[in-house]
């Protein structure tokens, strides 16, 4: 008899432990608090893994292949429903007695179990008692799962249209390779210099709105941008590189490159510690660069500051805000970086 409760108890433990990891992972934004965080467990094994098979099909390329992160939210989905498969089948089984006829062992418990979770029902066994109303509440707890999973899919494709549609739209203006300078370059050749200040409030308000849904919804980050040439941490990069270049480098003043910096900046810093990330080593800038710098944006048409090694050493620590953090997300995710001179 002892061994019954004990049995009850800790499929009642698995069970609303799972419910609350479910809740805490889909239903509340940010990193789930729950102890169970099966979507982190599922996601620090299964990255090494997927990085090396992604690198073999790749030839060498670090970048993650796109059905990391499908397969990421499938193998949690996977992993929550076998736990209540479980903890729901330890409550019957140990509830054996109050099925007419008698579950006669821990199979076909789980065989009930796994019906009532898929909200499909079985006449092989009839519950009688208080069996009837927890097999109730595993039919609701397995439908609400699935209800909130397909919700969550819902959000996480708005969600990257939302940040897709940006990233696209710069994909054909950043050059090849990707670089802040290109960006700033090709602005000056198409004769929208006097839009920059526009494009850096649109990508400041692009730096929050991800910053919101990707803290929300981890998972999101694992989702590579459709172009194939340019990805979203690239493009971050990018335009804070432009951004930083015009703040040190122009003579006139623009608050709105300031305001991208950062906006930017505090996007990268709050999605590396989401995922315990060590910001990179930074690769020294010398007021040579800085000058070859100065010297193709003039060509362009922007007005230059005097360089010198005191705008150096500005153009250094406004870059170090953001820098080693991007190239640690970079380096995470497999994503090209940005050349500072291209």
């Amino acid at each position: 008899m002892a061994w019954k409760v004990i049995e009850f108890i800790a499929g009642f433990v698995l069970a609303a432990v799972t419910l609350s990891d479910v809740f805490y992972s889909i239903l509340v934004p940010g990193p789930s608090n729950s102890r169970l965080r099966v979507a982190s467990r599922v996601r620090q094994v299964t990255l090494p893994v997927w990085r090396w098979m992604s690198r073999r099909r790749s030839g060498g390329q670090q970048r993650l292949s796109n059905s990391f992160a499908p397969v990421l939210f499938s193998l949690a989905f996977i992993g929550w429903m076998v736990l209540l498969l479980l903890g729901f089948a330890l409550i019957l089984h140990a509830s054996a007695a109050s099925f007419k006829p008698r579950l006669h062992d821990f199979g076909q418990a789980i065989y009930v179990s796994g019906s009532y979770l898929l909200t499909i029902g079985t006449a092989a066994a009839q519950p009688q008692g208080y069996t009837r109303w927890i097999l109730l509440i595993e039919a609701l707890s397995g439908f609400g799962v699935i209800t909130a999973t397909i919700t969550f899919i819902l959000e996480i494709q708005s969600n990257l249209h939302e940040r897709e549609a940006s990233v696209l739209r710069l994909s054909g203006l950043v050059g090849k390779p990707p670089s802040g300078l290109g960006l700033l370059e090709t602005f000056a050749e198409l004769d929208m210099r006097s839009e920059l200040g526009g494009f850096f409030r649109s990508w400041a308000d692009w730096s929050a709105s991800t910053l919101n849904s990707h803290v929300s919804f981890p998972v999101l980050v694992y989702f590579h941008s459709v172009a194939s040439e340019i990805d979203w941490v690239t493009a971050l990069q990018a335009v804070l590189d432009a951004a930083t270049l015009i703040v040190v480098l122009a003579e006139e003043d623009c608050g709105a490159a300031v305001f991208l910096h950062r906006s930017g900046s505090r996007m990268a810093a709050h999605i590396c510690e989401l995922f315990n990330l060590k910001s990179e080593e930074q690769h020294p800038v010398t007021e040579k660069q800085l000058r070859s710098i100065g010297e193709r944006l003039a060509r362009c048409g922007y007005p230059i500051r005097q360089i010198d090694s005191e705008t150096v050493e500005r153009f250094v620590s406004l870059r170090s805000d953001y820098q080693g953090r991007v190239a640690a997300l970079a380096q995470h995710l497999g994503s090209q970086q940005c050349p500072l001179l291209p």
